[in-house]
């Protein structure tokens, strides 16, 4: 097996620490017991070497031998492909599964984003810009409800726990 090697940053601000894009990698990493190591890059001096596997200067990036991939939606896709617990083999276990990455990452996290960083932000909470941000987050998670009842899983529900 190759070796995976995940990068993140030697130092995250107070505000988004603990709420990082490296989070999601190191959960699927750990669900699917894939052997890993953590590796730094400077937050303040984003060198070229940075640039190279990362051209937007962000983490997390992943290298599994002579693969570098970044952005965490890919990451996840790439570790998905090398392990069935964490994506189905059968087409509509495996579509169904990246149908909700997406999902995640465009629809919920879109809603979530403004909303977070008003939070960080300490912005006002009685505006009507407010409001819209709140309200639209709360749609977006009203709707997931129906979805999630009753589910242990959100994609694959015929997998158990165990396997």
């Amino acid at each position: 097996m190759a070796d995976l090697t995940l990068t993140t940053y030697d130092w995250v601000p107070p505000p988004p620490r603990g709420y990082v894009r490296d989070l999601r990698v190191r959960w699927a990493l750990e669900e699917a017991a894939l052997p890993y190591r953590v590796v730094s890059t400077p937050f303040d001096d984003r060198e070229p070497a940075h640039l190279a596997h990362q051209p937007f200067g962000q983490v997390p990036w992943l290298t599994d031998g002579d693969i570098s991939i970044f952005e965490s939606g890919a990451i996840l896709l790439h570790l998905g492909q090398r392990n069935a617990e964490l994506m189905p083999s059968d087409p509509r276990g495996r579509n169904e599964a990246t149908e909700w990455l997406f999902a995640a990452l465009n629809s919920v996290e879109m809603a979530s984003l403004p909303w977070t960083m008003s939070k960080f932000m300490k912005h006002p909470t009685d505006t009507a810009a407010w409001k819209f941000v709140d309200d639209f987050l709360k749609l977006r998670l009203k709707r997931l409800e129906p979805v999630l009842a009753g589910r242990e899983w959100l994609a694959a529900p015929s997998r158990s726990p165990t396997s």
